[in-house]
């Protein structure tokens, strides 16, 4: 179909003319508590929620599978891996922003935020030609209309990059620009406190030379006095000026946390340890966890088990990180005996509480008056399966 023909049709089913959606004879999960009952869309908003097994005539029966609020990711590096899906090839962005769009949206996920790195620390240049085409393509795809999932932008910022300044400030009037993250990977602190592994991470993962490790360890550090505290602040003046969220990254120490804070970061995403979650906390700050670390059960390099940080009371958010579908699949381990979180305890931290963080108080939770962003889903032995997404009340997958 013609990128036009997507408009027209769009245009011509609009909300108000859409017949009334009744979810009935569902587990239904609100942000309080969950029950057997109904929920009733009008115009791309939940109307009504009501308790009871009835099936009302017209109504889709969901056989007592869940209906859940539709999933809000604060956190995907899955549209750049869609854009470059192998070392050396590039893909059309804003074909590889549909496709990242499908997939999502087929997760259960129904408002992402794009994660694009900002800077680099290494000489491969694809990131950095590649980060305003994307940023292009993801604005051309919601003009046109041609997501299932509503997309924003998330800029990771890498604050040992010279140049991050001269890269970031022409991004910071983006429309969908809605949050921004501070990073810093430098060896021995952070993410990669083990200098072995990170050793493993740069030769397996970035393609490394093993004979520059070492000279790559020395640079980073370097830059890491020279450019990191000046950029971190520099990041944040400009995000609070315009309005933008700021989200410390990889946090590991009490320091780490307590200067975050000063610069006014709200959000502490993937504290590495304990000590950083537990300061988050003292702080007023959120914490986001990925959900690959729930699923898997503990970091892939060896920093705090997201599991440890649900059972610590420490965990506030979830994100897909990498894997889209362990966004689900996350929020209902969680549920388990050695975890013990209630359904709607946990199905909030996928999509009520990340909803408030970035300031979207139309969604994140089945209740009357907001955006009908919803998901049937059935249980196949453990395995959560999405059945069906609702975003405003329009079917998308």
């Amino acid at each position: 179909m013609l990128q036009q023909e997507v408009v027209e049709e769009q245009a011509s089913q609009t909300p108000a003319e859409a017949e009334p959606l009744v979810l009935a004879n569902a587990r239904v999960v609100t942000a309080e508590a969950d029950f057997r009952g109904c929920v009733t869309v009008i115009g791309g908003s939940i109307a009504e929620v009501s308790e009871g097994g009835e099936v009302p005539t017209g109504a889709v029966d969901c056989r007592g599978e869940m209906v859940l609020p539709g999933l809000v990711d604060l956190h995907t590096d899955h549209c750049e891996r869609h854009a470059v899906p192998r070392p050396g090839v590039q893909w059309d962005p804003l074909q590889a922003a549909i496709a990242h769009d499908a997939q999502v949206a087929s997760a259960g996920i129904t408002t992402v935020f794009d994660s694009l790195v900002v800077g680099l620390r290494d000489a491969d240049q694809t990131r950095r030609d590649l980060l305003g085409l994307i940023m292009a393509a993801v604005e051309k795809g919601e003009a046109l209309g041609l997501f299932r999932s509503q997309h924003f932008l998330h800029l990771r910022c890498e604050v040992t990059d010279p140049t991050l300044l001269d890269q970031v400030g022409p991004h910071m009037d983006h429309p969908l620009l809605r949050l921004v993250s501070i990073m810093e990977h430098t060896v021995g602190q952070r993410q990669f406190p083990d200098a072995e592994k990170y050793r493993e991470v740069l030769v397996k993962l970035f393609h490394v030379p093993e004979d520059q490790v070492d000279e790559r360890f020395r640079r980073d550090a370097e830059a890491s006095r020279t450019f990191a505290p000046t950029y971190r602040a520099a990041i944040c003046r400009m995000a609070h000026e315009k309005g933008i969220s700021v989200a410390a990254h990889d946090d590991e120490t009490l320091e780490h946390v307590e200067e975050a804070a000063h610069l006014g970061m709200a959000i502490s995403e993937f504290p590495t340890t304990l000590v950083a979650a537990e300061a988050a906390r003292e702080c007023g700050m959120v914490t986001i966890m990925g959900a690959p670390n729930v699923v898997k059960g503990g970091s892939q390099t060896g920093n705090v088990s997201a599991i440890e940080l649900a059972r610590a009371g420490l965990l506030d958010i979830l994100a897909s990180d990498y894997v889209p579908i362990a966004m689900l699949a996350a929020t209902l381990r969680l549920t388990q005996d050695d975890v013990g979180l209630s359904l709607s305890r946990a199905v909030k931290m996928s999509s009520l509480a990340p909803a408030q963080a970035a300031s979207l108080t139309d969604r994140g939770e089945i209740a009357v008056g907001k955006r009908a962003d919803l998901l049937r889903v059935r249980m196949v032995d453990d395995h959560p399966v999405v059945r069906t997404v609702y975003a405003a009340g329009k079917r998308v997958a």
